[in-house]
């Protein structure tokens, strides 16, 4: 799981080009050249240079000794892309890779209500604890608490008001997506509902309104980092309900895309990343596979909060993150870790809503870079909110430098000449003429870039489908 960032093996580097060789075909050319000479001259010696026996030689050898070269340096050529392009397109893969898991939502403004207004506080270290204090069960508002979808209403309306003016301010108006989470079960009831207090509310914004289904935030997170092109108000809530005794909750966060804000809210706003799906079975490799994707530098201090954990994994959670080593805030909770369930009531699929909001309003107190985990019986995920710039390496773009076209230059040149050679025994006036020559040069002008361009592509062609099952046998692994 993880990120399934394929591990493809890296090719060694090709032989470098050597003169020595083309030196040696040179001296193996003319050797040759010198034996025939030998074995076909008469018993008196030498041919005179009169004989016109030195020329078609001499012509002979040359031809020889250019297709040899022009041999040497192809194979030379096609090696050295085929390793350069294969390393290429794996610092590529890992790149996209790396692009990819950056994918965020920019925090613009966010709104935490919880029925103990010290948790936070307390939390990060501000509130002296009080072991004989009770928390209240409902949230403090001007109204009567009456349970069930007129407390929906009233929950909503307040997170709206808290965040209309920072809204208004950064978008007048427009598209926007409204996602509602609840642990009712009446979803069509409080789509209803929200759409009421919209229209009464007179907000200026087309909502596209969707209720979450109980499942874990990561789902529809992923998905919708890439489709979302407008802003995102996420209301994540907890109402009172008859006959029960749930603490109430309520969060708001209103999410931009970050080409939305100006450059001087890009630099210090709090980012919430592409979800990463989490074997809680193996968390010292998925949670350096977190850390080496760089979405916050590792080298500061995080706080990490987790939920929903088997016993077993929240135990050995503090050993693996001592021993990547992750920087954590000791001073806050257990040495920077966060049992969320211990500060928190049990809310199900909607925690992770709660902690991302939660871990956006620490930021506040200090700790700008959060890593969130949660699971439930069927899966688990990983997500990081932090005020940080992801990290690019250096060495990650670091691309191999293509070879010199020295191999497919030659071929072109050599069939231009034997082209042409032949087309001078049919018409040797045509050739001398200035339309021979024009002819020459329009075929140097194609055939140059052309031969380049027509192995270079050959070559990546054949090499495409080798790479990608390397890449499908590296992921598996």
């Amino acid at each position: 799981m993880g990120w399934s960032l394929p591990n493809i093996p890296a090719r060694d580097k090709a032989p470098a080009w050597s003169p020595w060789i083309c030196l040696l075909i040179i001296v193996a050319g003319l050797f040759v050249a010198l034996v025939q000479a030998v074995m076909h001259s008469p018993a008196g010696g030498f041919p005179t240079l009169a004989s016109g026996y030195w020329l078609p030689l001499t012509a002979y050898t040359l031809v020889g000794i250019a297709a040899a070269i022009t041999l040497y340096l192809l194979w030379w050529e096609t090696q050295s892309y085929w390793v350069c392009n294969w390393n290429n397109w794996r610092q590529g893969t890992r790149l996209a890779w790396q692009y990819h898991a950056h994918q965020h939502l920019c925090v613009v403004r966010h709104a935490v209500l919880t029925a103990d207004p010290q948790l936070l506080p307390r939390l990060a270290g501000g509130v002296t604890e009080h072991q004989d204090d009770v928390s209240p069960l409902t949230l403090a508002t001007d109204k009567p608490v009456i349970p069930g979808i007129f407390r929906f209403e009233q929950l909503c309306q307040q997170l709206i008001q808290q965040c209309r003016a920072s809204f208004i301010q950064r978008y007048s108006s427009g598209q926007l997506t409204v996602l509602i989470q609840t642990a009712s079960m009446d979803k069509e009831r409080e789509e209803e509902a929200f759409s009421r207090l919209w229209a009464a509310e007179g907000l200026p914004w087309t909502p596209t309104i969707q209720c979450l289904p109980d499942e874990l935030l990561c789902h529809g997170w992923n998905r919708r980092l890439q489709t979302t092109r407008t802003p995102v108000l996420v209301l994540a809530l907890h109402y009172r309900q008859p006959e029960e005794n749930l603490p109430e909750f309520a969060c708001a966060l209103m999410l931009f895309p970050e080409a939305m804000l100006k450059p001087a809210e890009r630099r210090d706003a709090v980012r919430v990343f592409r979800a990463m799906p989490l074997n809680a079975s193996a968390l010292p490799r998925e949670l350096a596979e977190l850390r080496d994707i760089a979405q916050q530098p590792a080298g500061i201090k995080h706080l990490v909060w987790y939920s929903g954990l088997s016993a077993s994994s929240a135990q050995a959670l503090g050993r693996v993150v001592n021993e990547l080593p992750l920087p954590l805030h000791a001073d806050i909770a257990t040495a920077g870790i966060i049992d969320f369930a211990k500060i928190s009531a049990d809310y199900g699929y909607l925690t992770g809503w709660l902690m991302m909001a939660a871990a956006t309003e620490m930021v506040n107190y200090g700790p700008g870079s959060h890593w969130l985990l949660q699971a439930d019986n069927k899966q688990a995920f990983a997500m990081v909110v932090g005020n940080s710039l992801p990290v690019i390496r250096d060495e990650e773009v670091r691309l191999s430098p293509l070879p010199y076209p020295a191999g497919s230059l030659c071929l072109a040149i050599l069939l231009n000449i034997a082209a042409f050679s032949a087309l001078a025994r049919f018409s040797t006036g045509w050739l001398f003429s200035w339309y021979g020559v024009l002819s020459m040069l329009l075929s140097l002008i194609v055939t140059l870039p052309g031969s380049v361009f027509l192995l270079r592509r050959t070559l990546a062609s054949l090499q495409r489908p080798r790479f990608i099952q390397a890449a499908g046998l590296a992921r598996k692994e």
